[in-house]
């Protein structure tokens, strides 16, 4: 037997599609997804291995080393999956409030810039400056310009990454609420 809705003797329409293809449910499932990665990844940077980096090793620089490595991970994953995200939701634009996609596309924007933005300026600077201090930032007089150079760079980058947290959490509330309005 045909599926669908007969609506006379030997004619069959087909039935109306009730939600989002498998298609666009796989293409929403790869965006929550990629976002959790990229959040959770900032959040345990963050809130984890950051503060345990300066709490457990023996020396501050040895501290700052292992910040620096793991930053630089998180820079290049949010590079990464952002350009991928990116991806999805243009091939997603068509389906739903253009308003709301655009919207989700450019808080999507603006955390990978956050990320290029610490990769390519900040964290750079930062390795720089901890080098020209001699690799003993506390050492350096708190006044003295590089250190606070550094402290202000250090400042900016914390900053970038709460407003591509924040920016994450709306693009993944506004990546779920559309999937469960369907």
């Amino acid at each position: 037997m045909a599926s669908g809705i007969r609506t006379s003797p030997g004619v069959v329409e087909a039935a109306p599609q009730s939600g989002p293809g498998i298609v666009q449910q796989i293409a929403v499932f790869a965006e929550v997804l990629l976002l959790s990665l990229w959040l959770g990844s900032m959040i345990f940077f963050s809130f984890a291995v950051a503060p345990s980096a300066f709490a457990v090793l023996p020396t501050r620089e040895l501290a700052g080393m292992m910040v620096t490595s793991t930053i630089g991970k998180v820079e290049l994953l949010g590079l990464i999956i952002g350009t991928v995200l990116i991806l999805l939701q243009a091939a997603r634009r068509s389906v739903g409030n253009s308003t709301i996609k655009m919207v989700q596309s450019a808080l999507t924007a603006l955390m990978v810039g956050c990320a290029a933005l610490s990769r390519f300026w900040i964290s750079p600077t930062m390795v720089s400056l901890r080098a020209e201090m001699g690799g003993h930032i506390d050492d350096v007089p708190a006044t003295d310009p590089m250190r606070v150079q550094f402290n202000d760079l250090h400042q900016y980058s914390v900053g970038l990454m709460g407003a591509a947290l924040l920016a994450g959490f709306v693009v993944l509330f506004i990546t779920v609420r559309s999937c469960l309005k369907r």
